[in-house]
């Protein structure tokens, strides 16, 4: 084995496991991402029952705009 294929051979190693751990981080985030997007909805759907106007706010628009085509303001 050449000095050069040893080199590459380490350099691949590193991205590999470098991609292992984005792999595993990317994981994490998207399943956090999903709890918190579950989150959202329920309290959504909790203050549109308390009579909460969405249209009224800023804040609230981006909720009415993103919200999926059955949900209802």
């Amino acid at each position: 084995m050449t000095e050069r294929e040893r080199v590459e051979g380490m350099l691949i190693e590193s991205r590999l496991n470098e991609l292992r751990d984005t792999v595993r981080t990317l994981e994490t985030v998207e399943t956090t991402l999903e709890s918190l997007r579950e989150t959202k909805w329920t309290l959504v759907n909790e203050l549109k029952e308390l009579g909460h106007n969405f249209k009224t706010t800023c804040e609230g628009m981006d909720i009415v705009l993103s919200a999926p085509p059955s949900m209802r303001f």
